[in-house]
Parts: structure tokens; sequence; C-alpha cells
């Protein structure tokens, strides 16, 4: 089985983030899972994080991962996936997608949309 998980580079890790993190993810991949990290770093530079500097984001999001080695999380079964590098990989189908999807929703309708699932 797999697992994911994600996460926006933001800043210093905590305790829940590293250490707690570390003790789940050891278990699942002691139980036999492969367990992937999606690292959201353009969400992050899209939501501001770090003054939207991407080479800052990128930065953190390497510490993170020395953090949670450090924390003792088994990196054997372990991956970390950067949305930027996906999407860049993928940037016919991912903009195609993002576009219809802009193209069949506007705010109004969103707006109503979260209110009546909220």
């Amino acid at each position: 089985p797999v697992c994911y998980d994600g996460f926006e580079t933001s800043g210093r890790m905590h305790i829940a983030q590293g250490i707690l993190k570390a003790n789940i993810v050891n278990k699942l991949t002691a139980a036999g899972c492969i367990f992937k990290f999606w690292v959201a770093d353009w969400f992050a530079l899209m939501n501001m994080k770090l003054g939207g500097d991407l080479e800052k984001i990128r930065t953190v999001g390497r510490y993170m991962i020395e953090v949670w080695k450090a924390a003792g999380m088994n990196m054997e079964n372990v991956q970390f996936l950067w949305a930027s590098d996906h999407i860049n990989e993928h940037a016919d189908e991912y903009w195609g997608l993002v576009l219809d999807i802009a193209t069949k929703f506007n705010l109004p309708r969103i707006m109503r949309l979260t209110t009546s699932t909220s």
C-alpha cells in the first residue's frame, strides 16, 4: 500500500510535525507501506510563504526532510515529491485541467457550493 501526506514549507517545524510524524511514518513503513510526501512548494509560493521566495521555500523543504531524518524517520520506504517538479513534468495535462476547471467555475458558484457543503 501507498500512503500520502503533503505539506507547505513555511518555516520551522513544530514538534507534532517532526517527532510525531516520524513515528507515524516509521510505523506505516514497518507495516509494509510506501510513504510519499508531497512538498507543496508552488502552493507555498502562491500563499506567499517565506515572502514568496521559491528558493527559500525549497531550502526550507530540504531542511524539513533533514529534521525528519534527525528525528529518526526511516527513509528506506519514503519518497519526497516536489509539486513544482511534478507539475512541470506533466505541464500539458496539469494546465489543461486548470483551464478546464477555471472555465467551468466562477466565484459566485464556488461560494454557493462551499455554503451548501459546510
